[in-house]
């Protein structure tokens, strides 16, 4: 399990993930260019309409509204390296039939929403997976730095993947960067299937009349999770605040996009773009894998920063400054989702973390399909500049609110148990 350099960070001491780590990478970069590559042939095909996109957007983000939990279960029932393969063979297959569709000149708009929404469905049970598969390769010892260093590997991915996928899109075309992503999986799943976790639990198998009772307790316990997270107020708080940045505050899958045509820039603007809001995460998440805790004013000031950068990059008539908007819109938001997560994180108990984790997935992607619709129907009618300034002044008066309504329920008597006084209890089983 140890490696050959004290110089790699902890995590990269275990080949295995090492390997994990890079591969992922690899794929990674791939799903950033397919998202410039798909955003780009939606415009393309519905004459640069905002509601269409986002009717996309809608569609590939659903399942993570629909499914996030019942995904997390799968994960804890069965082997989470083969439901992983899995997922991502899904995600490939998506990619090669959507690419085929383009170059055989016959694609249609609801071609590209069914594909969509298949692709969202391997996305909602393969994160849950994804996420429990690392300590499995690591180690409980290792894991918070794996989690660090898969973070700094998102961000790069974002950063490189969307840069290519603009290059690739103008240079190639639609179909053929569609293909590359689709090559882009073949690493991941390879590794996938070679690596044996040295830290792999047995699955849960449930059978016959198990099956029944096993379902009735997850009801249950999903049920126990709710209470505990709204009936602690620093939890509760937490959660209300970022749902407000999950809802207004990430849409830049429908935002990106119409901006740069509205800009007049072309699918290289784009991913330009894309890139410099993937600087702006990256330099973000080095920063804070360094910082140990999680205080609820960092979050804010992400919040509220990301809501002053969107306003301001509504307002921005040149695309250079857009581009260092991007870069700050990349900064704040990861500012401010890290530390909500890292906070959620701290204030949860044993028993309940899981749960509270898995409300926070949900705020985060699950709330996207409605921000989307919202974000592009402005944008159709009044133009996605005024739809982005529209929604950063939401944020910024939706954070407002929530603390204001927080202190005066502070400030009332309080009603029905409340789990920041009460003593932990663990749950059902």
């Amino acid at each position: 399990m140890v490696g050959h350099s004290r110089s790699l960070p902890p995590a990269f001491t275990v080949s295995a993930y090492r390997w994990y780590w890079a591969s992922q990478l690899v794929s990674g970069i791939g799903t950033w260019a397919q998202t410039i590559a798909q955003a780009w042939l939606v415009l393309q095909l519905t004459n640069n309409s905002a509601v269409a996109l986002g009717t996309i957007t809608t569609l590939q983000f659903l399942p993570m509204l629909v499914f996030p939990l019942l995904g997390g279960v799968i994960a804890d029932r069965l082997p989470r390296r083969k439901l992983l393969i899995g997922t991502q063979t899904g995600a490939m297959v998506q990619a090669v039939v959507l690419g085929v569709l383009v170059l055989s000149g016959h694609v249609q708009y609801w071609e590209v929403g069914a594909l969509a929404l298949i692709l969202g469905l391997t996305n909602a049970f393969g994160m849950p997976a994804q996420q429990s598969l690392v300590p499995e390769i690591v180690g409980r010892e290792l894991v918070g730095n794996a989690v660090a260093l898969n973070s700094i590997q998102f961000n790069v991915a974002r950063l490189l993947g969307g840069a290519a996928g603009g290059v690739l899109v103008a240079v190639f075309g639609v179909g053929l960067t569609l293909l590359l992503n689709a090559a882009s999986f073949l690493p991941a799943i390879a590794v996938l299937i070679a690596i044996r976790p040295a830290h792999a639990r047995a699955p849960r198998a449930r059978e016959g009349a198990d099956v029944v009772a096993g379902s009735s307790r997850i009801t249950a316990e999903i049920g126990a999770g709710l209470r505990y997270a709204l009936g602690t107020r620093s939890i509760r708080r937490i959660l209300a605040l970022f749902g407000v940045v999950g809802l207004l505050g990430f849409n830049w899958s429908v935002a990106t996009p119409l901006l740069t045509v509205a800009l007049g820039e072309g699918p290289t603007g784009l991913g330009t773009l894309q890139a410099a809001f993937g600087v702006g995460s990256l330099v973000a998440g080095v920063g804070l894998m360094r910082s140990r805790g999680a205080t609820e004013r960092r979050f804010l000031i992400g919040g509220f920063g990301l809501g002053a950068v969107l306003i301001a990059l509504g307002l921005s008539p040149w695309y250079t400054l857009s581009i260092g908007l991007m870069l700050l819109g990349g900064l704040t938001g990861v500012t401010a989702s890290v530390s909500a997560n890292t906070r959620l994180q701290l204030l949860s108990t044993d028993a309940y973390r899981g749960r509270v984790m898995s409300l926070f997935t949900l705020l985060m992607g699950g709330t996207t399909p409605i921000g989307a619709l919202l974000l592009g129907g402005i944008a159709e009618a009044a133009g996605i500049q005024v739809g982005i300034v529209v929604f950063g002044s939401a944020v910024i008066l939706g954070l407002l609110l929530i603390l204001a309504l927080d202190r005066a329920g502070a400030a009332a008597p309080s009603v029905g148990p409340d789990f920041d006084s009460a003593p932990s209890t663990p749950a059902n089983g």
